[in-house]
């Protein structure tokens, strides 16, 4: 007997093209060609089936997964499961783009993409937006292994969202508040530093000046050490 659910829920209506069977049945004869054997043997009766379709349409539905989702999800089980998979195994195998390491070097690419004035590559609108949420700076300066728990934490709160705006062209591209705290801070550094080398060492061997800055050069920007630099006639 159908429920409720079973008119609402895309997944489990039934299709001319798929001789009359709902897409979760389609999906379960292919798992059981995959696995055969080991899949059926976890069904008890038919209201073990009935209950494990119902569950996986939910969590597609839920989750925004497509027919193409699911086509790739099969495809990736012949070779990531020895055994048939759960329901967030094989979620996994639809979006591998989604895991979260893949998807932060997608977001950096992208990223980079956008410096250059390109829209950059996203496969989920859900990866910009956890780009923009980390800081441009932070994505493009800082390694995975420092950024993992943050980027873990802002792709799920991406991803718990369902939907998201269109993702915009470079030029309307978000801006986070880090990034532009850290682009005030890079510039009020070089003020500095350009006004100490100018201001007091106008009438004095520039060598002096040239020899304390390259004698702590992690406090100083490139420009400056460039210039000390060449004071010395390095460069």
């Amino acid at each position: 007997m159908s429920s409720m659910s079973d008119f609402s829920n895309p997944w489990l209506l039934r299709h001319t093209k798929l001789e009359g069977i709902s897409l979760m049945d389609h999906l379960y004869n292919r798992l059981n060609g995959i696995y055969p054997n080991k899949f059926r043997s976890n069904f008890r009766d038919k209201q073990a089936i009935e209950d494990w379709k119902q569950a996986w349409a939910e969590a597609f539905d839920e989750e925004g997964v497509s027919p193409t989702d699911v086509a790739m999800g099969i495809k990736n089980c012949r070779r990531m499961f020895d055994w048939p998979p759960s329901l967030p195994e094989f979620l996994r195998a639809c979006r591998p783009q989604l895991e979260p390491e893949t998807a932060f070097f997608q977001a950096v690419r992208g990223m980079q993409a956008r410096v250059r004035g390109e829209m950059g590559e996203w496969s989920h609108p859900a990866i910009y937006y956890a780009a923009i949420s980390i800081g441009q700076f932070d994505l493009l300066n800082q390694a995975y292994t420092q950024l993992e728990q943050r980027w873990h934490k802002v792709l799920g709160d991406q991803l718990a969202k369902g939907q998201w705006p269109e993702i915009p062209p470079p030029r309307l591209a978000l801006s986070s508040p880090q990034d532009r705290e850290q682009g005030r801070r890079e510039g009020q550094r070089r003020v500095r530093d350009l006004a100490q080398v100018i201001s007091g060492d106008n009438n004095k061997d520039p060598r002096v000046w040239a020899n304390r800055i390259l004698a702590h050069p992690q406090e100083r920007s490139l420009a400056v050490l460039k210039m000390a630099k060449a004071a010395l006639g390095k460069e």
